[in-house]
C-alpha cells in the first residue's frame, strides 16, 4: 500500500558555523586539486517513457500474481540461430514451442487445452484473427547488449500469459514467464511493467519485471500499488510500439 510521506520532527535545525564550513569547503577544493581534474563515470542509459506494447481491454481484479520464471531455459523444438539475432527466428514457431514443450512437461499454464490447440492453428498471415490468441510480437532490448529479445503474449480465458526470448549460443531462451489480468503491459528501458486492477477502489497494480545479470533474465523486482491512471481512449500510445 502507498505509505504517506513522513514529516520531519520538529524542532530546532542544526546549522554549522561559517568557519567550519568555510573549511570543509576549502577541504574539498583541496582534495580536487590534489586528484587531478574529475573523470566521467560513462555515459548513463537515457531515460525513456513507457511503451504500451499491446492494447488491453477492461479488466476485472487479479487475484494473484504469479513470479516470472527465474531461470533462463532453452527451448527444445526451435532451430539454431548462428547469428545471434531473434529477428531470424520465427515468432509463431517459438510461441508454439514453448506451448508444447509447457503441455508435455505438465507446467500449470494459465491456458487450457483449447487455447493450446488454437496456437498451434495460428499461422503469421492469421495472427490477427479472434481465433488466434497470440499478441503480435514485439521486439526490445531487454538485457542491455544492444540486441532485441522477442516478447510475446497468448491471451487465455481469463488471463494473458507474458513470454520473453533471447538467443545465447545460437539458443533461443525463455527470460520471462508470467501472467496477469493487465490493464496494459509496457516496456521502458530495460523494464517490462505489468499494471492491473486492483481490489482497492482508485488504485492498480504496478508490478515490474527486470533484467538481473546473475540469473540471465527477467527478475520480479517490485510490486506496489499506485493510483489508478485515467482509463485510455482507445487511440494508440504517443511512443507506439515497435
Amino acid at each position: 500500500m502507498l505509505l504517506p510521506h513522513l514529516r520531519p520532527p520538529t524542532g530546532h535545525v542544526r546549522t554549522w558555523p561559517a568557519l567550519l564550513a568555510a573549511g570543509t569547503a576549502a577541504a574539498l577544493l583541496s582534495g580536487c586539486t590534489q586528484t587531478g581534474a574529475p573523470k566521467s563515470a560513462g555515459q548513463t542509459q537515457a531515460a525513456s517513457a513507457p511503451a504500451r506494447l499491446w492494447q488491453e481491454p477492461a479488466q476485472a481484479p487479479s487475484p494473484s500474481q504469479k513470479e516470472s520464471d527465474a531461470h533462463p531455459t532453452p527451448l527444445r523444438g526451435v532451430p539454431k540461430v548462428p547469428s545471434g539475432d531473434i529477428h531470424q527466428a520465427s515468432w509463431l514457431g517459438v510461441v508454439k514451442a514453448q506451448a508444447t514443450v509447457g503441455v508435455t512437461m505438465n507446467n500449470a499454464l494459465p491456458f487450457d487445452q483449447d487455447t493450446t490447440q488454437r496456437i498451434k492453428r495460428c499461422t503469421a498471415e492469421r495472427q490477427h484473427d479472434n481465433a488466434c490468441p497470440v499478441r503480435a510480437p514485439r521486439y526490445r532490448d531487454l538485457n542491455g547488449d544492444g540486441k532485441d529479445e522477442l516478447i510475446v503474449g497468448v491471451k487465455g480465458q481469463s488471463e494473458v500469459t507474458i513470454w520473453a526470448f533471447m538467443v545465447k549460443d545460437g539458443q533461443v531462451i525463455r527470460i520471462l514467464d508470467t501472467f496477469a489480468r493487465p490493464l496494459s503491459v509496457e516496456v521502458t528501458g530495460r523494464d517490462v511493467i505489468l499494471r492491473e486492477p486492483s481490489g482497492s477502489a482508485g488504485y492498480e497494480q504496478r508490478t515490474v519485471y527486470s533484467w538481473n545479470e546473475r540469473e540471465q533474465s527477467m527478475g520480479l523486482r517490485i510490486t506496489e500499488y499506485d493510483a489508478r491512471r485515467p482509463s485510455p481512449s482507445g487511440s494508440p500510445s504517443p511512443k507506439a510500439a515497435r
